[in-house]
């Protein structure tokens, strides 16, 4: 790993620390992250709902409302089709909630991971949605490749709505597309999940009824950034823009655990008090990443996640507390599901990197299809290669996900295979890939020659540490760290501080709870108590 570090700007970061009335340290590590002008600096500080861009600037908004509009005046029957992960499972809840509220007669359906196309199948449209004959198909984190779904559905006498994130391919389907990675799209913040592409799209309705000739009721939007949350922190997009806006004022929702569901979900992650759901302990967006969102996740990966859409649009305590325990249950048994996969798929990508590949590549009959994209990235993170892990199906079609480094855009890199695949979408750092297990062979060799073909001399570049500044213990005080919050809501995009200290001694280390370790670090006549996550290999 090579560490990279920051210049030192003091200059730049003595004037806004006296403007902000925030530490020149503080300052600097805003600059360090690109946050620069007394403007960016205000918006990032303190973000607002008056900060976010016009949604009318995404391009198929204004028919996308004018359709929604219309389907309820006429009592047309609406389907949201959402995907299964946290990401499609908010954005479902979040339409659902906004069409109910202004009087739609709206349904859900959540994509089944067993399929054989992801989103919105034909498979899932001919078994979940033409029984009922609905007029309008929405769907929520998927669609942009579900050319050939919508065009039966277009048949059929459906319109579809397709509100999504992913980036499209070359073509688009035939139907009203509200998507910011789409060409000829004028919205300016083009890495919003699904679920702030959802909430877009309600913001804009919202404003359209207000101007409307009919009285209509209003979309309690301020009450939902906690399901905004979820999706956004769970699907990994930058914390920036309205992603940071979304994060923070969900965060303050999800700490009061109004909402049942996230009450039910708090309990069922241990992460609230047994008597009371208004007495949470400290929540932060890591917490809903590791505690909440695998809880969320493990309904789509072990079986039906439509109760989770349930959970966040009940009112009643009763059924989320026992959704709750359902998932925490489930949960349990992905964990062992995917340890039992992990040990296995380290074997086998271990000899496929003994033998110089370029890019990870596996496929077994008997691996569980809702975990792989877990352990897809705990093998990116123990070889820093691209991988593809996929299961195998008893018609012989390999169906499973990508994960990538930092430096492989794998999206790029299936495009560019796609002769050989059966299907694929998603983003440059995660996607969903089929194909016939009889290309796996070509398809190693093609995938090896693209990621080969990327780096000078056949090497991977290292992953890189980005270092803050270089500080001393006594800079650390309590109050300079807890000065770091105004910087969070921390993750993509916005990660944690990191600092260097130099001339320091390691002080009693002892392993705890598997691979972590515990210690004192001592600097002249200074102590303090560290935490070093996977790192029992380096007291050897």
């Amino acid at each position: 790993m090579l560490w990279k570090h920051h210049d030192p700007r003091a200059e730049a970061a003595n004037y806004y620390a006296k403007e902000f009335d925030i530490s020149p340290l503080t300052a600097q590590i805003l600059l360090n992250r690109g946050v620069n002008g007394l403007e960016k600096l205000r918006q990032f500080l303190d973000p607002s709902f008056e900060s976010l861009h016009d949604p009318m600037l995404m391009r198929g908004m204004d028919r996308a409302i004018r359709r929604i509009r219309r389907a309820v005046i006429r009592n047309e029957r609406i389907h949201i089709h959402g995907d299964y992960d946290v990401d499609g499972i908010s954005a479902t809840s979040l339409l659902f909630l906004g069409l109910r509220t202004i009087g739609g007669d709206v349904h859900y359906q959540i994509s089944n991971r067993n399929d054989r196309a992801v989103g919105l199948s034909v498979q899932s449209l001919e078994r979940d949605h033409l029984p009922h004959k609905p007029k309008l198909i929405i769907t929520a984190d998927c669609g942009t490749s579900n050319i050939k779904a919508i065009r039966v559905a277009r048949k059929e006498g459906i319109d579809a709505i397709v509100v999504d994130h992913h980036s499209p391919g070359s073509r688009l389907p035939k139907c009203i597309v509200v998507n910011p990675m789409q060409k000829k799209c004028s919205f300016p913040f083009k890495h919003l999940a699904a679920v702030g592409v959802a909430f877009n799209v309600l913001l804009a309705l919202q404003r359209f009824l207000d101007r409307d000739d009919l009285t209509w009721p209003k979309i309690p939007l301020e009450t939902m950034y906690d399901i905004v949350a979820f999706g956004t922190i769970a699907d990994v997009v930058p914390l920036v823009d309205e992603n940071r806006f979304f994060v923070r004022e969900g965060l303050k929702l999800i700490r009061r655990a109004k909402r049942p569901g996230t009450c039910a979900l708090l309990r069922s992650a241990k992460l609230l008090n047994e008597s009371s759901c208004q007495k949470s302990l400290v929540i932060s967006a890591r917490t809903i990443g590791f505690r909440i969102a695998p809880l969320l996740n493990a309904a789509g990966r072990m079986g039906d996640a439509n109760k989770c859409v349930t959970l966040l649009i009940t009112d009643a305590y009763r059924v989320a507390i026992s959704i709750g325990a359902k998932l925490e249950k489930i949960n349990k048994e992905r964990r062992l599901c995917e340890r039992k996969i992990l040990n296995h798929a380290i074997i086998l990508a271990q000899e496929q990197v003994n033998a110089g590949r370029m890019m990870i590549v596996l496929a077994e009959p008997d691996w569980h299809s809702g975990v792989l994209g877990i352990v897809a990235s705990r093998l990116v993170e123990r070889f820093g290669l691209p991988t593809l892990i996929a299961s195998i199906d008893e018609h012989g079609l390999a169906k499973g996900s990508t994960r990538t480094t930092d430096s492989v855009n794998v999206l790029a890199v299936l495009h560019a295979s796609r002769d050989l695949l059966e299907n694929y979408g998603g983003h440059r750092a995660a996607a969903g890939v089929s194909f016939k297990i009889a290309q796996i062979h070509k398809l190693e060799d093609r995938l090896d020659q693209i990621v080969r073909s990327m780096f000078k001399d056949n090497m991977v570049p290292k992953r890189v540490l980005s270092i803050d500044a270089v500080v001393s213990l006594d800079e650390l005080t309590p109050s300079m760290v807890s000065e770091f919050h105004i910087l969070s809501p921390f993750g993509a995009g916005n990660r944690e501080p990191i600092f260097e200290l130099n001339d320091v001694q390691a002080i009693a280390p002892r392993i705890v709870k598997g691979q972590n370790v515990r210690l004192r670090i001592r600097q002249r006549d200074l102590y303090v108590s560290a935490y070093a996550p996977q790192m029992s290999d380096r007291l050897k």
